[in-house]
């Protein structure tokens, strides 16, 4: 799976793979002052750079990471709004690595970049320090810092607008790049750094950011941190998104991402989220060339048996997202046995609006009758 950075939901096209290198070797760097040293205290290296500075190192990463790039150039001094695209390593390959790039003036983390170690960096002129043997846990907490301190430094409601549109824009690069950095890790302390990010007390922003990463990239353990925070998290618009992050779940940990979506669309408390889960379900359905019967299953007995109007409507709908073969029959039943008549017209209207020989002959029966 690809997935942008830039974007909280959806599936995107190919981008160019990023080949593993060793843990030492630089990349190329043009246009800057280059120094090279151990990173065994990031930290304190982070800490003790006062000029403008880039710093840069390599970390081990789960999956393959690269953007979309038109040149094998990164301006580091320019407006890099590029998007990252995420993807499963070749069978067979090497463990992957990434770069991270950070901009540091007083002290102070202010641009996070993670690019594909293979492009060319061009500092702006800037001293350029390349830290080898960084561990990736202390990455892991100067990242953290770096999207704390970004949420310390939103500016205030009353800022001018101008300067609030530049400082929010400063302050959002800073959380996404470093929250996608630190989801990339292949570290074990990558999980619960991102975890802390879902707290009440970040910004949404940065709760739904941290969430999808947990979703997208950190397993079984990212799939019980999203439970988690559905069953206990008391914004409803925000367990809204989180029913979308279950679909991003990979690996062993899909059919339990499947168990849970099957669970909020039949019993949630909040119509919300019943509704998104039923719309995710059929998405799965029609992406398949079998889909489970569960989930078919599940929808059908919601469009006729839910409680709620507005979720029998809702469930409706979501049957006829699904293939011909398993939407028509289950709509078919609501068309047929349904108790409530609105149910029953919204049934018969998305068969009208479907081509399937089995649809047509039911309504050409119910039009004879």
């Amino acid at each position: 799976m690809r997935i942008r950075a830039s974007v909280l939901a959806g599936v995107v096209a190919a981008g160019l793979s990023v080949l593993a290198v060793c843990p030492a070797q630089q990349p190329k760097i043009i246009n800057a002052q280059v120094s090279t040293r151990s990173g065994a205290n990031l930290q304190q290296e982070v800490a003790g750079t006062q000029a403008a500075t880039w710093i840069g190192y390599s970390i081990p990463v789960a999956h393959r990471m690269s953007t979309d790039w038109n040149d094998g150039v990164v301006r580091l001094e320019g407006d890099n709004g590029e998007d990252h695209v995420v993807q499963e390593p070749k069978p067979g390959e090497p463990q992957p690595r990434a770069l991270v790039l950070l901009r540091v003036t007083a002290g102070k983390v202010e641009r996070v970049q993670i690019e594909d170690p293979e492009r060319q960096l061009d500092g702006g002129g800037l001293p350029f320090v390349w830290l080898s043997d960084v561990r990736p846990a202390d990455s892991v907490r100067v990242l953290e810092r770096a999207v704390d301190a970004s949420v310390a430094d939103a500016p205030a409601a009353d800022t001018e607008r101008d300067v609030k549109r530049v400082e929010d824009r400063r302050v959002r690069r800073i959380q996404d790049s470093g929250i996608l950095a630190i989801a990339l890790h292949d570290a074990p302390e990558a999980t619960p750094a991102l975890r802390g990010f879902t707290a009440t007390k970040y910004p949404e922003a940065v709760r739904e950011k941290a969430a999808f990463w947990l979703a997208n990239e950190r397993g079984r353990e990212g799939l019980e941190a999203i439970v988690t925070l559905l069953k206990s998290d008391k914004d409803d618009a925000f367990r809204v998104k989180l029913v979308f992050d279950l679909t991003l779940v990979k690996d062993d940990a899909k059919k339990d991402a499947t168990d849970e979506l099957l669970a909020l669309a039949k019993s949630d408390p909040a119509p919300k989220v019943r509704s998104q889960a039923q719309f995710w379900l059929a998405q799965q359905v029609a992406k398949k060339a079998e889909g489970d019967p569960r989930i078919v299953s599940t929808l059908g007995d919601a469009a006729r048996n839910d409680p709620e109007a507005a979720m029998r409507k809702s469930a409706v709908f979501a049957l006829s997202r699904l293939p011909a073969e398993q939407g028509v029959p289950e709509l078919i039943q609501v068309a047929s046995t349904s108790k409530d008549a609105a149910t029953r017209r919204e049934a018969i209207f998305w068969l009208g609006q479907s081509k399937d020989p089995k649809a047509l002959a039911y309504l050409e029966k119910v039009v004879k009758e």
